[in-house]
C-alpha cells in the first residue's frame, strides 16, 4: 500500500518513464569504509557515466543500511554497463564494490518499473528522493501541477472530464518530450480571470 510520499514518487518516476527510452535498475552499496551518505559519491559517477554518453537521465532513492550508511535505488535512461566496470568505479569512488544492475524488461511494464522505485518512499528508513533535469524536463512538477489546476476548473465551470482523461493528456506532452507544447496548451485554455484562478490554486 502507497502512502502519499510513495505516490508522488510513483508520479514522478512514471512521468520519465513515458516520455521513453532504455531504462535500467541500479543499486549502489556502502560499506563501513564509505561515507555515511552517497549523494557526493553519486554525483561523481554520475558525470563520469554522463561524459562518456552511458547515462542521460535518473531518478533516485538513497535508503539507510543497517550499517548505518545509505545505498541508493536508482532507475536510470542510458546504455549498458557492464557490471564489472560499475562495480570497479563505485569501488575507487564510494569504497563499495557490491552493486547490482540490470536491464528493465518491457515485460515488467511502465507501472512495474514505476511501482520499483515508489515501493522504497513507503519505508521509513527512506530518504528523499530526486531526479535529474533530463528526467522529464525541468519544471515539470509545475506543469503537471498547472494542468491539474486547469482539469479542476474544467471540472468546476466547463466540461467535467475524467482523471484517466487528465493522464492522456499528460502522457500526449510526455510523449512530445517539449514543454513548450504543454506550455501553449495551457497558456491558452487558462483562464485569464484572477479571482478564477485563485480559487483553483486552493481547489
Amino acid at each position: 500500500m502507497l502512502n502519499q510520499k510513495s505516490k508522488r514518487c510513483y508520479h514522478r518516476v512514471i512521468s520519465g518513464i513515458e516520455k521513453g527510452g532504455n531504462f535500467r535498475f541500479l543499486t549502489l552499496t556502502s560499506s563501513k569504509d564509505s561515507p555515511d551518505t552517497c549523494q557526493r559519491s553519486w554525483r561523481c559517477l554520475y558525470m563520469r557515466l554522463k561524459r562518456r554518453g552511458l547515462v542521460r537521465a535518473y531518478i533516485k532513492v538513497p535508503e539507510l543500511s543497517k550499517n548505518g550508511k545509505q545505498h541508493l535505488h536508482i532507475i536510470y535512461e542510458g546504455d549498458y554497463i557492464a557490471q564489472a566496470a560499475i562495480s570497479e568505479m563505485w569501488l575507487e569512488i564510494h569504497h563499495a564494490k557490491i552493486v547490482d544492475i540490470r536491464k528493465a524488461y518491457a515485460g515488467n511494464g511502465n507501472k512495474g518499473l514505476a511501482l520499483y522505485l515508489a515501493k522504497y518512499m513507503s519505508k521509513e528508513n527512506a530518504f528523499r528522493y530526486s531526479w535529474s533535469w533530463s528526467w522529464v524536463w525541468k519544471g515539470f512538477v509545475k506543469d503537471w501541477t498547472a494542468l491539474k489546476r486547469l482539469w479542476r476548473y474544467n471540472n468546476q465551470f466547463a466540461v467535467p472530464a475524467s482523471f484517466n482523461e487528465l493522464l492522456l493528456i499528460w502522457r500526449h506532452f510526455l510523449h512530445l518530450k517539449i514543454p513548450y507544447y504543454l506550455r501553449s496548451f495551457l497558456d491558452e485554455r487558462m483562464p485569464d480571470d484572477q479571482e478564477l484562478k485563485s480559487v483553483l490554486a486552493t481547489a
